[in-house]
Formats: structure tokens, C-alpha cells, sequence
């Protein structure tokens, strides 16, 4: 789909057409009744933007993890999956959707952090996986 600004002229030129630009579109909260699209064409507004949902999302995959870790033997595998989908969508997200949008130390940051994040999710995972052999070897008879 190709969008053009129209300018009338009534010179000699009577439409001009601007190139078009690559901007990031996104729909308001569902306050805003009459806006219904937001097309942001400012590089660094839109790297603004985009990184502060980054950033939200890792705070909450954060959270998950450190109820976890806190949790101790009160974690299940369910948990431990649920983790795993959230890291593996941040990751998706900064290597696929938003990469032409984010600057390449940003993603660089954060795909550290989810590395680190992965390594200790592993290891909440391995515990939890040896309490549930010993309550299954409890249980035999």
C-alpha cells in the first residue's frame, strides 16, 4: 500500500508527491474515540517509544522469574513454561518486529539480559524438575 502527500499548486506544477516515509503505526487506548490510527514518522520518538514497551515487558518477565526464584518448591513446570514463552516473545520481538526501529546497542543490552535471564530460568527449572523426582520416587511402592 503506497501513501502519498498531495500538495495543489496553482504554478506550473500542479501535484507534487513526496517520497514516502516508513513510520510506525499504532491505535490509541480506547479513550481516544475519534483517533482510531497514530502513525509516528520521528526515528528517534519512535525508538522512544518502542523501547519503553521493551522495557515494560522485561520488568514483568522479571517479576515472573523472582516469584520463582522465590518461590522455591512451590514451583511448577507450568510456571517454568510460561517464563520460557514470555523470554522467547521479548526475544522474537527484539530480533524480528522491532529491530529496524531500535538502535543496534539497545537490542545488544537486552539480549545479554535475556541470556542471563535464560541461564537462571534453567537453573529454577533443574530444581524444580529434581523435587518432582523425589516426590515421585515417595510415592512408588
Amino acid at each position: 500500500m503506497n501513501s502519498y502527500i498531495l500538495k495543489n499548486d496553482d504554478k506550473e506544477k500542479k501535484v507534487l508527491l513526496y517520497k514516502e516515509q516508513v513510520g510506525y503505526t499504532f491505535s490509541p487506548k480506547k479513550n481516544y474515540k475519534k483517533v482510531k490510527k497514530i502513525t509516528v514518522l520521528d526515528k528517534d520518538m519512535i525508538s522512544g517509544i518502542l523501547e519503553e514497551k521493551v522495557s515494560k515487558s522485561y520488568s514483568r518477565l522479571l517479576k515472573i522469574i523472582y516469584s520463582m526464584v522465590t518461590a522455591g518448591d512451590e514451583t511448577t513446570s507450568g510456571d517454568v513454561l510460561m517464563a520460557y514463552t514470555e523470554l522467547d516473545r521479548i526475544r522474537n520481538i527484539l530480533l524480528y518486529k522491532y529491530n529496524q526501529y531500535l538502535k543496534k546497542e539497545f537490542v545488544e543490552k537486552y539480549m545479554q539480559k535475556l541470556y542471563a535471564l535464560e541461564l537462571e530460568l534453567k537453573k529454577v527449572h533443574v530444581l524444580e524438575l529434581k523435587e518432582e523426582i523425589r516426590e515421585e520416587k515417595g510415592k512408588g511402592r
